[in-house]
């Protein structure tokens, strides 16, 4: 029931007043003597409600031995109830002649025995609880099992197509590669030809080659070391003031690092002063009492304290957790990259200019062919074969820039895939967890089903023995079938014939009912009170005279009875009397449209009044 439904229930049920208003507040309160580990408490529950500002406000008060329940804590109240006692028991014990007339007229028998049973067991909560786990397995497995399968096939999708882009462009440069060897080997064999027909020159021409050589090796050289500064301490020299700022921040830190081991110094130092000041020899040189004394050593020590405090309150925190030695290492790479790095990039850059011009100048005369027209288509030819092995190896350069650069957006790739498949290993281990909880739910219905099947058995034992305690026919039914997949009840006779309930009269059925009842109740093995209320009014005299010889006196330790005086009449009292604790009778009264309770049965509390008058 929502809330909204249950204040409005509440509300109904709160006192009508003569002018027709509602009562603003209501309460009931229950009390009993409750048994457990040998020992009997004594309970008063209270349940009070009060309506203002349109909202009905709710309190549960709990004593125990006329002290408020301590033990456990006031919002788990509700569960210590239903703890104690569980609300599927409550209707086995707790029932009116309604409830019999809807069983005695098969009206949902089924549906009250199996939800009997279940709570007998804790079915219906261990049910409820597989019920969660699947919808958190069928969710969890919708929403995480989707997303990762997803983004798995799309790293797999974007990998597969980096690594075949890779293959190609592995394959692109092999070919370059065999193209190149064979542009160098062309070259090698126009040279030679150079070289043998062309006398002087050729041998000119080879010095040239070797100086050229030399030079590109000081070039690449040169560019290495241009390298390596952009691999050091160069991007530092990009940003000169910052590199300033930062040297300043650094310093200024350096100093406040000093401030505050200065500062812990100085507190020791103090500390330790407080100490000898303490002593009584101290100032023993000067003639002064002991409370001026005292007097000096403490405005002494707080003056010091006093300066301490003004020096650290100039502190400011640092915010580079490095150490002195780390400290030091930075400010020297900021002085080298301020003051070296510049001047060693413009060496270097000219340098590099220097010996590319060169390289230039020596190229051309390597392929500037003589006038001899004997030569010069070989100097062609080789200029060609120069020109082509430069465009190659340029290609081969933007080749391999691209093949690092796949290689790295691989990596990539790989990184996110092994993160999500250790994403999936977690979540596959999750739901292995969860689908073993579940099959360990499963194992308990199973157990459940037998434990169920067990005390179906027991139930049907003790209907038998209900029945026929009050049914008035005595041997008509000798044994009880209940099914325990449907928990249909089928009486049988003597000759184990199957005996309709149709064929029983409607007295029968209701004793069929109460029986019901009560062997439910006798299976739950709980000693509760039993609460009937108007539970005769519909039987004839010989099976009210059943009720009245074997439910009434047998069924529980204590029952409590809601009847009218046609129901249990002055006969029916009389013989009651022995086993009555206390009666009550509640009186309506229409001019004040309250009910008041007085003691004694009807006629009695009737006696009652005539004696106090």
């Amino acid at each position: 029931m929502e809330k909204k439904d249950y204040n409005k229930h509440i509300q109904s049920r709160l006192h009508r007043n003569l002018d027709g208003s509602r009562a603003p507040y209501a309460s009931i309160a229950l009390e009993f003597d409750y048994a457990r580990s040998g020992y009997v408490d004594n309970f008063l529950i209270k349940r009070s409600w009060k309506y203002t500002d349109q909202e009905i406000v709710e309190v549960l008060d709990i004593h125990r031995n006329n002290e408020p329940l301590v033990e456990v804590n006031e919002e788990q109240w509700q569960n210590f109830l239903m703890e104690l006692i569980p609300p599927g028991l409550s209707k086995l014990f707790f029932f009116d002649g309604e409830k019999i007339q809807s069983l005695a007229r098969g009206q949902g028998e089924n549906r009250y025995i199996l939800e009997s049973i279940n709570s007998l067991l804790g079915i219906d909560l261990i049910e409820r609880l597989r019920y969660d786990i699947k919808m958190y397995l069928a969710k969890e497995s919708t929403n995480n099992a989707v997303g990762l399968e997803a983004s798995l096939c799309e790293i797999k999708n974007r990998r597969k197509s980096i690594e075949l882009r890779l293959d190609s462009l592995l394959q692109e440069k092999a070919s370059m590669q065999n193209k190149m060897m064979r542009v160098n080997s062309e070259i090698e064999n126009q040279e030679l030809q150079i070289s043998t027909d062309g006398g002087g020159f050729a041998s000119q021409r080879e010095q040239l080659k070797d100086k050229a050589k030399t030079l590109e090796a000081k070039i690449e050289s040169t560019k290495e070391e241009i390298r390596d500064l952009c691999a050091g301490l160069l991007p530092f020299a990009i940003v000169p003031e910052f590199c300033k700022t930062l040297k300043s921040r650094l310093e200024h830190e350096e100093k406040e690092q000093q401030r505050q081991a200065a500062i812990t110094y100085l507190n020791n130092m103090v500390n330790e002063l407080s100490e000898d000041i303490g002593k009584a020899l101290f100032f023993d040189v000067l003639r002064l009492s002991k409370d001026e004394k005292h007097l000096v050593a403490s405005e002494t020590i707080k003056i010091l304290r006093g300066k301490i405090e003004k020096v650290n309150g100039f502190s400011k925190e640092n915010i580079h957790a490095v150490s002195s030695i780390e400290r030091l290492e930075l400010l020297r790479w900021i002085q080298v990259a301020t003051d070296q790095i510049p001047s060693n990039l413009k060496e270097l850059s000219s340098r590099l200019a220097e010996l590319e011009s060169e390289n230039e100048i020596t190229r051309g005369y390597i392929f500037n062919a003589p006038s001899d027209d004997v030569l010069k288509p070989f100097f062609i030819k080789l200029g060609q074969l120069h020109e082509e092995l430069g465009t190659l190896q340029q290609k081969q350069a933007i080749t391999e820039k691209e093949i690092e650069s796949i290689k790295l957006q691989l990596t990539i790739i790989l990184r996110e895939q092994d993160k999500l498949l250790n994403e999936k290993t977690q979540f596959d281990k999750s739901i292995r967890r969860l689908e073993l909880a579940a099959k360990t739910q499963d194992v308990l219905e199973e157990y459940l089903q037998r434990l169920r099947t067990e005390k179906v058995g027991e139930f049907r034992e003790n209907f038998l023995e209900c029945f026929n305690l009050l049914f008035g026919k005595q041997n008509l039914v000798s044994n009880v079938d209940v099914s325990a997949s449907n928990f249909e009840i089928t009486l049988l006779t003597s000759q184990n014939i199957p005996l309709p309930r149709v064929e029983l009269s409607l007295g029968e059925r209701q004793i069929y009912a109460m029986a019901m009842i009560w062997a439910l109740a006798k299976t739950s093995n709980r000693l509760l009170p039993f609460l009937m209320d108007t539970p005769l009014g519909r039987l004839d005299t010989d099976h009210r005279k059943n009720i009245m010889d074997n439910f009434l006196l047998n069924a529980s330790h204590q029952i409590i009875v809601f009847s009218t005086n046609t129901e249990i009449d002055q006969h029916y009292y009389d013989q009651l009397q022995p086993y009555i604790a206390k009666a009550y009778n509640l009186e309506y009264d229409s001019d004040k449209r309250e009910t008041t309770v007085k003691q004694g049965y009807f006629w009695k509390s009737l006696e009652v009044e005539k004696n106090e008058l």
